[in-house]
């Protein structure tokens, strides 16, 4: 999801995410973090019904997979794909530490991928 509005390069990552949505439905579900900013991500879901600002609470698996990293979020944006949707969420609370691993992990893949790209 390359967009020239965006002020910061989302980097393409796959990582388990464990969803609360705060305030239109209580319970917990799984999705796919899709890609990653310093400001923000975006999942892929089941069908939700977020609007614009919902707050939400989600729990981003690390990378090295042996831990989960709370977030708190608002909803930016929705896209319905057929039964499931995407989310873009602002990050209002992310631990410091945490949002630098995965920000490295995702940076160290955009890299590999462009060095094969490159080298072709």
């Amino acid at each position: 999801m390359d967009n020239e509005r965006r002020r910061f390069k989302r980097f393409d990552v796959s990582l388990e995410v464990a969803v609360m949505p705060s305030t239109f439905n209580k319970e917990l579900f799984a999705g796919e973090v899709k890609n990653f900013s310093r400001k923000g991500l975006c999942f892929e879901s089941p069908d939700i019904t977020p609007a614009l600002n919902d707050p939400m609470e989600l729990k981003v698996r690390m990378p090295a997979g042996d831990s989960y990293v709370p977030v708190t979020a608002c909803v930016a944006w929705k896209q319905q794909l057929d039964n499931r949707c995407l989310v873009g969420v602002e990050f209002k609370e992310i631990d410091k530490e945490a949002k630098i691993q995965i920000l490295d992990y995702a940076y160290d893949l955009w890299l590999e991928k462009n060095r094969k790209i490159t080298s072709v």
